[in-house]
């Protein structure tokens, strides 16, 4: 019972909370509390576009300074960059995490979008890909918890 008193405010207030929505009338996600909500680590889980190559590592977002920084692990090779809020489809303005990465030797462009799982922490599953892209990549961050 005592869970449920937790559980259930904690829902409403996330589905209700704009940053989650994809409400065309809702006001501009509120950065600074994804940012805070986002940070954590997480396993990811991929495939190589135009391949069935399939791949895991690691990925860590921090919130620095009011900028979403990202190290992404895979095959040993550690990145950092920088994730940016946009939004996607038009007046339906979904929201969206753009990642700009470098994998394999090559630039990706990433677009991921975001739920929260039973225990609410953030899971990310997402599309990346080149110009000329037959068949995008495919990515998801699943949370690791501590």
């Amino acid at each position: 019972m005592r869970v449920s008193l937790v559980i259930l405010p904690t829902m409403f207030l996330i589905g209700s909370h704009s940053a989650f929505g994809a409400d065309g009338n809702a006001e501009p996600i509120d950065k600074e509390f994804l940012r805070g909500y986002m940070a954590g680590e997480y396993d990811l889980i991929g495939r190589k576009t135009d391949s069935a190559a399939t791949y895991t590592g690691h990925v860590t977002l921090r919130d620095e300074g009011g900028v979403l920084q990202v190290t992404r692990t895979i095959e040993d090779k550690t990145e950092k960059c920088i994730a940016r809020f946009d939004t996607v489809a038009g007046a339906d303005r979904i929201p969206v995490l753009r990642i700009h990465f470098h994998f394999d030797g090559k630039e990706y462009d990433a677009t991921y979008r975001w739920q929260s799982d039973p225990d609410n922490y953030p899971r990310f599953t997402g599309y990346f890909y080149l110009a000329g892209t037959k068949s995008p990549g495919l990515e998801a961050f699943f949370p690791i918890h501590q």
